[in-house]
């Protein structure tokens, strides 16, 4: 089971979705839609119209009765763009125009102004306007293998989308809506990194945008590092962020959210060299510097080298100083069932 993304409205009203895998059904994957209602986390029922198999991979909640969730979905190999609403009381599967594409992040403004990205061979944005899904296309790139991974919107006229394109390796990159089109904007990648992606962004404000994700320098030998971008209104930079463990341990970093722009929380993960087992990784930002923050003990004690806890799935704030961060954890033991959803709350602040 995997938890992909999280979104909430209230600290008594919180969305996570995902994935999971049962058996008989050869591998295949089915949506996976959980609710926290301030106290404990419930299993809601997936749309009964859904393709045969489906992932959702974001989700943005606008109200109690108006969440979306995106993903994708098919029958055999074939994917499809998945779009999903709640109404507060059910889920149902609203029509999406993007086949032949994954969905992987979504941002609501209202009721009539969301926005999901996503990729499969080529960058995909779709917009609601309130009674329909469309394409709006976006800026072609030369390798016409782009992926969006996230999206954050300051405004109606001001939205940023984030992910990466293979040339040949991958490069992180950004795209930005005026209001009018989509441009793709410089940032920091192959000139300094062998390889790059942005898995990440948070709007703040007009000129102040965070994007998070890995980087590997121009050395053989060297793991995959935290990559930290920050746009002041003029230009994308890379600012310096903590990686755990000495030479030879490879960190990702995964979501971000702001509670202000003096207070950052980006999560992922890192893996100890020679294990294969991932550790929870959280960094915050105080205005000054980003540094590593100790999560849950019971994350912090892994009970064998190779027990895995993985925060990939990003980290929302919700009310005052309320974060929750989502994943999934892997036992690492062989024969040992089964990986299960990760859900990490706390208050800051």
């Amino acid at each position: 089971m995997f938890s992909h993304s999280v979104s909430g409205v209230l600290p008594q009203d919180v969305w996570a979705v995902g994935s999971y895998c049962c058996p008989g059904r050869s591998n295949t994957t089915i949506s996976l839609i959980e609710h926290w209602n301030g106290a404990a986390w419930s299993i809601i029922p997936r749309p009964s119209n859904e393709p045969t198999y489906t992932e959702l991979r974001g989700v943005a909640a606008i109200s109690r009765n108006d969440v979306w969730a995106v993903g994708h979905g098919g029958v055999g190999n074939a994917y499809q763009g998945l779009t999903e609403h709640w109404d507060g009381t059910r889920w149902s599967v609203i029509p999406s125009p993007s086949g032949g594409s994954s969905l992987d992040a979504v941002a609501a403004l209202s009721t009539n102004n969301v926005w999901a990205v996503g990729g499969l061979g080529g960058g995909v944005t779709e917009h609601w306007d309130g009674k329909r899904w469309s394409i709006i296309p976006g800026p072609v790139h030369i390798q016409n293998a782009d992926t969006l991974t996230s999206v954050s919107a300051v405004s109606a006229n001001d939205i940023w989308a984030v992910g990466f394109y293979d040339n040949p390796n991958n490069n992180a990159y950004a795209q930005h809506w005026d209001g009018t089109r989509w441009s793709f904007v410089p940032v920091v990648n192959g000139s300094q990194f062998l390889i790059s992606d942005f898995r990440s962004v948070t709007a703040v404000s007009s000129n102040d945008v965070w994007a998070v994700g890995s980087k590997t320098p121009f050395n053989a030998n060297s793991p995959q590092l935290t990559l930290v971008e920050h746009w002041n209104g003029a230009r994308w930079s890379v600012v310096s962020s903590p990686n755990m463990g000495p030479q030879g341990h490879t960190n990702w970093l995964f979501g971000v959210t702001a509670l202000s722009s003096t207070d950052l929380w980006a999560v992922g993960y890192w893996i100890p060299a020679g294990t294969g087992g991932g550790r929870s990784l959280f960094e915050h930002w105080n205005g000054k510097a980003w540094t590593t923050q100790p999560g849950p003990p019971a994350l912090e004690s892994p009970r064998n080298p190779r027990e895995g806890n993985y925060l990939y799935g990003g980290i929302t704030a919700v009310g005052p100083g309320l974060l929750w961060a989502v994943g999934n954890q892997d036992p690492g033991q062989q024969g040992v069932c089964c990986e299960r959803t990760l859900i990490v709350g706390t208050t800051h602040g």
